[in-house]
């Protein structure tokens, strides 16, 4: 053991101070790790409304109704908006439970930082029945790939862990800060919770082109943000989010999904491109194909424009499915150039 005791008092207080800013450093030396994450602000997917409180990629694939043809055509909240606004939430919610169980952990200590890694936990809530453990690792290319693994929290076998989050993110001094990808594995965190998960299955994949001044501004514009949606069976949704700097914004939806009221049949291609002003009024154009249209309809467009309240304002299809209602006019945004 060195002894101190001839030291000055004034060289004690000062190497106190130094071994205690060390800690403090060594403590944070995760703090480069941590900012390659990406923030659920930043990674939502925008829409018109409020954000919904649906909970399972069930929210995915909400019906229409379109080839439902009892419908009145009376004023009524907008179906499209609401498949618009229900394939955001579906999303978000997923997004939002998995970054923010990441969080809870980065926020805490690492359990280890090494030269080009750092990792936390095992870490469980006291009523999780899933330990956590998150990993980051940088990369040669300055590219930081982290990853969520879980286990039953009982068990201390290493091969129990099932990762439910894979990305790649890059610091904030890296130009590319706040852009990145991720995908979460429903399946597995259906396995490891199917209490929170009941309906969950397949894989989110998140791509995330986020604005330079968001470590700043974590709802900083403009942003884009594609989602890959693949549940189990035939059904996927990809969709791309622009949200603007004036608080417009648009949603293009492409699905392989059942839009007819029961939800209950074959199975149609839609394309839908919605699109919005900041004070949510907006429209949504559409093109829908095969599932359980009639062989002499290969095709069915159609466009439905809502106002302030989200109450439709204009309708109309190709086929006359349903009455065509309102006026054109009506519509804050003209026809788009696709779908």
């Amino acid at each position: 053991m060195i002894r101190m005791t001839t030291l000055p008092h004034i060289a004690l207080f000062t190497l106190a101070v130094a071994m205690g800013a060390c800690t403090l450093q060594k403590v944070d030396d995760a703090a480069d790790y941590r900012e390659a994450l990406p923030v659920t602000e930043s990674v939502s997917v925008s829409g018109p409304g409020a954000s919904g409180e649906g909970s399972s990629t069930k929210a995915f694939a909400g019906h229409t109704g379109l080839l439902d043809t009892s419908g009145s055509g009376a004023p009524a909240v907008a179906e499209w908006y609401a498949f618009t606004r229900n394939v955001r939430d579906g999303v978000n919610v997923v997004t939002r439970d998995v970054l923010m169980g990441v969080w809870a952990i980065a926020r805490t200590p690492p359990r280890q930082v090494g030269v080009d890694f750092a990792e936390w936990g095992p870490f469980t809530d006291a009523l999780d029945p899933v330990a956590w453990r998150l990993h980051i690792d940088r990369l040669p290319d300055a590219t930081f790939a982290y990853r969520l693994d879980g286990r039953p929290r009982a068990s201390q076998a290493e091969g129990d862990y099932r990762a439910v989050l894979r990305g790649t993110g890059y610091g904030r001094t890296d130009a590319r800060h706040g852009d990145g990808s991720f995908s979460i594995d429903l399946d597995a965190a259906k396995a490891l919770d199917p209490v929170k998960h009941p309906n969950d299955s397949g894989k989110l994949t998140i791509t995330h082109d986020l604005p330079a001044d968001i470590a700043q501004n974590l709802a900083a514009l403009p942003r884009t943000i594609q989602a890959q949606i693949d549940p189990s069976g035939e059904a996927w949704v990809t969709i791309k989010s622009v949200s603007n700097v004036d608080g417009t914004g648009s949603l293009e939806v492409n699905a392989h999904t059942d839009v007819d009221a029961s939800n209950a049949t074959l199975l149609e291609d839609v394309s839908v491109e919605s699109r919005y002003h900041a004070d949510g009024a907006g429209r949504a154009d559409l093109v829908i194909s095969g599932g359980n249209l009639p062989a002499s309809i290969p095709l069915v467009s159609g466009s439905e424009c809502w106002n302030t309240s989200f109450v439709r304002v204009y309708y109309s299809d190709s086929q006359n499915f349903k009455p065509t209602y309102g006026d054109p006019t009506a519509c804050v945004e003209g026809p788009a150039s696709s779908p």
